[in-house]
C-alpha cells in the first residue's frame, strides 16, 4: 500500500533558495538566530520533507527568531570548518562523525541535557553517539537493513514466509525458489565499494565475530566466527545469487529484485517504496535480520551541537533538539519525500524511537516497525573513528578480492589485523 501523507499538524513548507543557503553557513557570525544543518540539499524531496518538521517547531516555538534550516552534505572538512565558524547551529551528524568530532573536543558535551530520553532508543544506538562516556549526539533519524522478499514468488514456490527463521531456512526457500521459478535466490553485492563492507558485515557481527574489541583499540575481526561468516556469504550465499554479483553494488541489486529476477534482498526501507514507486508489480514482505542469526546495518543521523555555541543559543537548540525526537516529529519523518514522478509520498530513512508501534502511521504499515526493531541488535560499519581509514583503503578492496576469489579469507583476515591494528595503534 502507497504511504500517504499523515496529518500531524505541519505548516505550510518554507524555502530557503540556493544563495540563502550558501551565506547562512556563516549565520553564527551575524546573529543569533539558530540554524539547522542538514546533510541532504534544502530543495530536495527530502529537505523539504524535513522542512516541514522545522516549520511545524516554528509554529509552536515561543522563541522570537524561528530556526532556519540550511542544506549540506556530509563532508568531514566542511562541516569541521562550520562547526568552528557557524557555533549557532544544529548539526545532522553521521553517527561516526559525532565521536570523532565528540573526541576532539568541537562538540558540546550534552550529558546533563539529555538523561531521560537516552530511554527513547536502544542502548547501542544511544551509545553511537557518546565518546568517553559523555554524550554528543542525540539519535534522530536512521536506517536499518531488512531481509525483503517477493511474495508473489514465494507463493509460486510454495514458500511460507514465517518458516524462515534460521539462514538454513533461508537458504531452503531460495532451493525452492530457484526450483519453481526462473529466478535465483537472493540479490548480493561483491563489487568493491562500500555496500560489501556493510552487507558483509551484518554476518560477521550475526556469526559472533567483531571488527574491534571493546575498547576500540584491538582489531578482532581475525577469528573461526568471521571466517565462517566470509564463507557462507561467498560460497553459500553466493551459489544463489545473481552472475554478476561479484562487480554488482546494492543499485544492481535493488534493479534486479526489482526486475523479479532474485527472490531475496537485504536493503532499507527504501527498497520497499523502490518497489511501489515503478508500479508496484508484486508485493514487498519484510524479514528482520535478527529472526535468522544477522545483525542489521544501520546508520543513525545524530544532533549535535558546536562546542562554542552560546548559552542562549544551547537552550533553543535543547528545546529544538527535544521536538525533533518527540513522537510528532518522529512519526512525521514516515510521512517522507514527495516523489513528483508517482504524485506519492516515501519514506527515505526510518524514526529511531523504539517505542513507536502504537503511533497511527506504524498501524497503518506496521511493517516499518519491523525496520525500528532492527536497531536493537546493530551491525556497526565504523565502530570507531579508525576504523574508517582501515575501511576506505584496504577493507572494502580486500573482500571484494575474496569474492573474486583473488585472495584467501585467511589471507585477508591476517591482512586487516594487520593493517587495522597499525592504524588503530597511531596517534
Amino acid at each position: 500500500m502507497l504511504l500517504t501523507a499523515l496529518a500531524v499538524g505541519l505548516s505550510a513548507c518554507k524555502k530557503t533558495d540556493g544563495a540563502a543557503a550558501e551565506t547562512a553557513a556563516s549565520i553564527g557570525e551575524t546573529a543569533q538566530q539558530l540554524a539547522f544543518r542538514i546533510t541532504w540539499t534544502d530543495y530536495s524531496g527530502r529537505g523539504q520533507a524535513i522542512q516541514k518538521i522545522v516549520d511545524s517547531y516554528n509554529a509552536l516555538s515561543a522563541e522570537d527568531e524561528d530556526v532556519l534550516m540550511i542544506g549540506g552534505n556530509e563532508d568531514q572538512l566542511t562541516i569541521e570548518e562550520m562547526l568552528a565558524s557557524s557555533p549557532e547551529t544544529v548539526f545532522v551528524l553521521p553517527y561516526r562523525y559525532v565521536q570523532y568530532f565528540g573526541y576532539s573536543g568541537k562538540l558540546m558535551d550534552l550529558t546533563d541535557s539529555f538523561t531521560e530520553e537516552k530511554n527513547l532508543f536502544y542502548e547501542k544506538i544511544w551509545n553511537l553517539g557518546t565518546a568517553d562516556g559523555k554524550v554528543y549526539g542525540i539519535p534522530w533519524l536512521g536506517h536499518s537493513m531488512c531481509l525483503l522478499y517477493n511474495k508473489s514468488l514465494l507463493e509460486t514456490a510454495g514458500v511460507d514466509a514465517n518458516t524462515i527463521t534460521s539462514l538454513d531456512a533461508l537458504v531452503s526457500a531460495m532451493e525452492q525458489v530457484e526450483q519453481a521459478t526462473d529466478a535465483q535466490g537472493i540479490g548480493l553485492v561483491g563489487a568493491e565499494s562500500n555496500d560489501v563492507s556493510w552487507m558483509v558485515n551484518q554476518f560477521i557481527y550475526g556469526f559472533g565475530g567483531s571488527l574491534v574489541d571493546e575498547s576500540g583499540k584491538k582489531v578482532v575481526i581475525n577469528s573461526p566466527e568471521s571466517a565462517d561468516a566470509l564463507d557462507f556469504y561467498k560460497n553459500v550465499l553466493g551459489a544463489h545469487a545473481q552472475p554478476t554479483w561479484t562487480e554488482d553494488t546494492g543499485v544492481e541489486v535493488m534493479k534486479y529484485f526489482l526486475n523479479q529476477q532474485v527472490v531475496f534482498e537485504i536493503q532499507g526501507i527504501w527498497g520497499v517504496t523502490d518497489v511501489q514507486k515503478n508500479g508496484e508489480p508484486f508485493k514487498v514482505g519484510v524479514i528482520p535480520l535478527n529472526r535468522i542469526g544477522l545483525n542489521a546495518e544501520v546508520g543513525p543521523m545524530m544532533l549535535s551541537l558546536p562546542a562554542d555555541i552560546s548559552q542562549e543559543g544551547k537552550e533553543q537548540a535543547i528545546s529544538f533538539i527535544r521536538y525533533m525526537i518527540s513522537m510528532d516529529a518522529q512519526q512525521a519523518i514516515l510521512n517522507g519525500e514527495y516523489s513528483p514522478e508517482h504524485d506519492q509520498y516515501y519514506p527515505f530513512r526510518t524514526p529511531i524511537r523504539l517505542d513507536m508501534a502504537d503511533t497511527p502511521m506504524m498501524r497503518l504499515n506496521p511493517d516499518y516497525q519491523l525496520f525500528i526493531d532492527g536497531f536493537e541488535h546493530p551491525s556497526v560499519d565504523v565502530p570507531v573513528p579508525k576504523w574508517q581509514e582501515v575501511k576506505d583503503d584496504y577493507y572494502q578492496a580486500g573482500l571484494h578480492r575474496v569474492m573474486t576469489g583473488e585472495t584467501t579469507i585467511e589471507a585477508f583476515l591476517n591482512w586487516i589485523e594487520s593493517e587495522g591494528n597499525r592504524i588503530l595503534s597511531e596517534p
